[in-house]
Order: C-alpha cells, then structure tokens, then sequence
C-alpha cells in the first residue's frame, strides 16, 4: 500500500498486512502529540487516555505537568511512571518549570508551564533558578484574567487580544536573559503572536504549535462552555493569519491539547477550560488544511524533532488513514472520557482506521486489540 515517509517526504510502497483490504487508505508513522493533558482524579486516566490516543492515530504523548497533584517532584513523577507503564502508547512527561524537577531527556523531555498560574515575578524567578533546558511556554497574562478575547460575544470576563502576544515576548526574553535558548509556544491564537514569534526567532530558537480548534472555529463560534479555552478563540483574521502560517511553516507542530473533562457546567463561570480533542485531531487538521503531507509531516516528525527525538519511517509502527471518508464527530462515542469537545456534531473529513505498534495492530477500524496484562 501507499505510505508517506515524512522524514524524507517521499511516498513509498509498503506491505503491511492489513487486518481488512479496503480502498484508498494510506499509512504514515504514528503521530506524536507534544500537548496532552492527563486527570487522574476519575476523569481522564492512562487507561482512557491510551485508547483515545490510538483510536486518534496517535503511538506517542507528552504530558502536561498541571496534573494534581503538580508533575513537580519526584514523587509525583514515580507514581505517573508507575501509572503508564506496559501501554502500547509511549507517554512522556514535561515537568513543571516550577518545581524541583529537570528533565533527564528520556522520559521527561522538557519543562512547561501550561496549566499553571503565573506572574511576571513567579516566570522570571523560575528562569532563574532552572538550568537551561527547552520550554514549553503557555503565554498568558494571567493577571489579566479573563475567559474570552475582547470583542467575543459572550456575556463573561474578557481579555485583551494582544496579550498573548505581550506574554510571548516577555517569557521568551526573560528566558533568553537567563541563558535559556530553545522555546516552544503553545498552542497560538493570534496573527499579532506569530508576528511576535517570527521577531524572536532572530534571537532565539522558538518553534511554536496550533490546535484544531484555532485553526477550525472563531470567537464568533462559542455557542457553550465547550468553547471555553485557553488561550480564547480569536477573530476570523486571526484563524486566517493561523493557516498561512501553518502554510508557510511558521507553525511547524499541529498538537491536540487535549483537555478532557468529564463534565462542564453550563455556567461560562464555574466551567474549566479546555476541549476534549485526540480522537479527532487528525481529521480536524486534515480538513482545516486540505493538504495531507502537511497534516502528517507536523503530527510527526515535526514535534519530534522539537523534542529532539530521532526517528525514520518504520513499518512496524504506522497509522493508516483514510483521506477520504466523511464523518460527523459524536462525543458519545468518544474512547476519552472527556466528552467536552466543540467538535461535537462537526464533519470532517479523513479518519483513522488502524495503528499498529511493534509489529503488531493493536486497533483497526473501532477495535482495539490491547495486552490486558
């Protein structure tokens, strides 16, 4: 069959022995998602969060160190490794750019802020205790506060569009100052950040990733509290600016940030932020961008060079897709236990069919074949 290898970005015929011949599918490596978030708290666990990954083509996660308690000591950081293991996923951590953690490159890759409460005073002072290491950095003036961008029309607290941009700036220097020098920008927003990022990168390494929902939906979308997220939905010039900069390789990393909630209350105030969304990343960004290579090179390879993880194309360890099947996603029949994703009720085109890891298919078309032990 057909298969992209995107390290090379060169098709390739490939025998794969598939559980089921079917039409026009095509295989690729299994994506990597360097923006995941994990609950344990009875929402979101690795069991869940294994079988939405791999139903979402996914053979790789990074996880986000907000988890409760923080992913902040070693402690903490032994009890998710215990948590993970045997999983035909492979999990990575990021750790808290907070805490007393630094990461050993194996495991724990990098560290992060996302998901943590910071000030200019709290960002600058972590600089300058860590030892130079990349950072995933959520840019957020979170002493603004704020639920939505200025100009959403939502009935609920507001923040300034260019804030995010603000924040870019100020962590990136902060860091650059501290003698870091490889930074990653979280899931961006605004034409005014990628304009932000394209400045720095005349004075530091920073690579930077989009979300589906960034690149799909406009403040103008926010219909219910699924829809809050963080950073906000910007404007339709602002998802515009996103996908040229997706097209000019200014955004290098598609990531799902995906963010599952059991439940959300229907009050935008006491409702967290976040949209349930590995399942269906693949598609959502297939559609959003119509341009397949792309969509695969920045599920990828693209995070994995980022993260400094060596790779080539292994035909023991693929996800095959089907670019061509239209669907209409239902959160009921989500794997995740997060049900909160604004995808609810969309159509996308292109699905993941199977995901074979070590040799082994371990999901095809709805069903899993996972080790029990």
């Amino acid at each position: 069959m057909r298969a992209y290898d995107p390290w090379k970005r060169r098709w390739l015929n490939v025998e794969l022995n598939l559980p089921e011949q079917k039409e026009g599918l095509v295989a690729c490596p299994t994506f990597f998602d360097m923006h995941t978030h994990v609950r344990l708290n009875g929402q979101e666990d690795y069991d869940s969060l294994e079988k939405a990954a791999i139903a979402g083509g996914f053979g790789a996660v990074l996880i986000q160190p907000n988890t409760n308690p923080e992913l902040d000591n070693v402690d903490v950081l032994d009890a998710h490794l215990r948590l993970a293991q045997n999983k035909v996923v492979d999990f990575y951590w990021s750790v808290s750019l907070f805490g007393e953690l630094e990461p050993d490159g194996k495991r724990t890759l990098c560290y992060s802020n996302d998901g943590i409460e910071y000030d200019t005073i709290k960002i600058l002072n972590a600089f300058k205790r860590k030892r130079p290491h990349l950072v995933l950095d959520h840019s957020q003036m979170h002493e603004l506060g704020g639920f939505f961008y200025e100009a959403t029309p939502i009935d609920a607290p507001k923040r300034p569009i260019c804030s995010e941009a603000v924040s870019i700036f100020r962590n990136v220097m902060f860091g650059l100052e501290c003698g870091f020098k490889k930074f990653h920008i979280q899931h961006v927003s605004t034409k005014l950040s990628i304009e932000t990022i394209e400045y720095l990168r005349k004075y530091a390494k920073v690579s930077c990733e989009v979300t589906p929902h960034h690149l799909f939906f406009n403040m103008n979308d926010v219909k219910n509290t699924n829809f809050k997220i963080n950073p906000p939905l910007g404007t339709e010039h602002d998802r515009k600016a996103l996908l040229e900069a997706v097209e000019r390789d200014v955004i290098g990393v598609f990531a799902t940030d995906h963010a599952p909630h059991a439940e959300k209350p229907d009050n935008f105030e006491k409702a967290p932020f976040g949209t349930s969304g590995i399942e269906i990343a693949f598609s959502a960004f297939y559609t959003a961008t119509n341009r397949l290579e792309k969509t695969i090179e920045k599920l990828t390879v693209a995070p994995r060079k980022v993260l400094g993880i060596e790779g080539a194309f292994d035909p023991d360890n693929v996800t095959v897709i089907d670019p061509n099947f239209e669907w209409t996603v239902d959160t009921k029949k989500f794997h995740s236990k997060g049900k909160n994703c604004v995808f609810d009720g969309t159509k996308l085109k292109g699905r993941v069919v199977g995901v074979k890891r070590s040799g082994r298919w371990v999901y095809w078309d709805g069903e899993f074949f996972l080790d029990e032990t």
